[in-house]
Parts: C-alpha cells; structure tokens; sequence
C-alpha cells in the first residue's frame, strides 16, 4: 500500500506525463524504486520518491504552531516564535501565566535567544526553559490571541530558485539517500528520476520559500545530479506547483487541483 506521499506523487506524474503510472515496488524483493513508466520489460522512466523532512522539527510542528493560534483570558495579542527543539506541553501549561507576568511588567517585544538589548534575564524567566525564542505583542488591547511559528522559518525569499539546483545535488549525495541512488540504479530504464518530497524545515529556508511561491521562474543553472540519477522532481507540501528537471531543461508542473487532489 502506497504511503499517503508517494500516491501523491503518483497523480502527479500521471497529471504532468499524460501516461499510466505503474507501481514497481510490490513488497516482493527488497530495494525496488517506487514506479516505472512503460513496460515491465523495458520500462522508460524509473522513479523513486524520497522526502525532505526535519522530523523533529515536523513533530514540534503538528503539536504546536500547526494546531493553530491559542486564545487566552489576557490582555493582548502575542506573537511568540519557538526553537525547533521547543518543549511544546511545557509551553501550553505555562504560556498564559509567562504573558500575563511580561503584560503586567509593561514589556512587549523580548528576545531570549541572541542576549540583546532586548534580553533581560529577570523578564525572560521561564520562557527560555520551555524553548520561546520570540515573544512580541503587536496589540496590547486585544482578544488573547496567541500565534506561534518557528525558527527558521522566514527571511530572504528566492524567488528565482537560484539555491534550489545546488540544494538538489547535496541532498541526494547525502548518506541517508544512499538507498535512493542504489534502487534507481538497479533499473534499465534509460531515464531513472528521483521525486523529492519537501516539508516545512526538510530543506533550507531559502529553498522552501521558493517552492512555497508562484514560480513564476524557474532556475536558471541545471542541477549536478549524482549518477544513475537523470531528472529530478521537487514538490513542497505547501505549495500548488513544482518543477522538474528532465535531464535537459526545467518546467513546471502542477500539484494540486483535478485529478491529483480527488
């Protein structure tokens, strides 16, 4: 049985190729790649999917900025930014308590992580132990509305996919992919893809927040990918669209709407 991301991918290739997708990884031997396109005799296109994921910054995730803001009996309302590693059950028992103590004292914009003018160690107390790098209140009469959001998920955007080719070839060169290169390499496909699976905090910023965008550009440089591998796909999990490099040129390619999300 497919996981929920490589019958994702699935329709993808379906959607974007135009042909039938057929499952080569049956559980019958170990080290198949995941789907061929052509025949079982001589298959064209051999494809593989492999995610890009944080793990641990994925967990901290689900259980916290993900579940959506908080609302609180406090004054106002907060931004607070957590460390990936952030103790998310500490930070809900305690966070109304912590910003009641900093709304009280008058302070409305402070910063644990990088000791600046900022940082006070009397009024960061307690928030520094649970992992809260940012508290900020943008409204001091408010509803008690808490958003959070993470580390490392903002700054400069790519939009142009200039860090993406790069990102591609080191990723796939990594020690945990050697599987990948293995299973693609046992195929006598003559284009043997790889489809990269990009969550939120699995690949840097700038690359995530290019494929998060419109890509209204694709890359200009082409990808140093390591053999057998020929093409690449990359798709993040919060964007509409991808790219795809064929071995010659990138396009890009759709990743939700008819036939892929139905």
């Amino acid at each position: 049985m497919l996981r929920k991301e490589e019958e994702w991918a699935r329709r993808i290739l379906e959607s974007e190729l135009k042909r039938p997708v057929r499952i080569h990884d049956d559980g019958s031997a170990p080290g198949m790649y995941d789907f061929e396109i052509g025949s079982a005799d001589a298959p064209e296109i051999a494809i593989e999917c492999v995610s890009a994921v944080d793990r641990a910054s994925l967990e901290t995730w689900n259980v916290g900025p993900g579940k959506g803001p908080l609302e609180l009996p406090i004054h106002g309302d907060w931004i607070i930014e957590i460390a990936s590693t952030a103790r998310v059950k500490a930070i809900k028992r305690h966070i109304q308590s912590l910003l009641e103590r900093l709304e009280d004292q008058g302070l409305h914009d402070v910063c644990t992580e990088h000791r600046s003018a900022r940082y006070d160690a009397a009024s960061c107390k307690g928030l520094e132990t649970p992992g809260i790098v940012n508290a900020y209140c943008y409204r001091t009469s408010g509803s008690g509305t808490v958003h959070w959001t993470m580390s490392g998920t903002g700054g400069m955007v790519d939009e142009r996919g200039t860090s993406v080719p790069g990102w591609i070839g080191s990723f796939l060169r990594g020690p945990e992919r050697q599987d990948v290169l293995l299973k693609l390499g046992r195929s006598v496909a003559p284009s043997r893809e790889a489809f990269l699976f990009v969550v939120e905090s699995g690949a840097p910023w700038l690359v995530t927040s290019y494929l998060d965008g419109n890509l209204e550009q694709t890359p200009s440089d082409k990808p140093n990918l390591p053999w057998p591998v020929t093409g690449v796909w990359v798709a993040s999990a919060f964007g509409r669209r991808g790219i795809r490099w064929d071995g010659k040129s990138w396009h890009v390619f759709r990743t939700r709407g008819e036939g892929i999300d139905d």
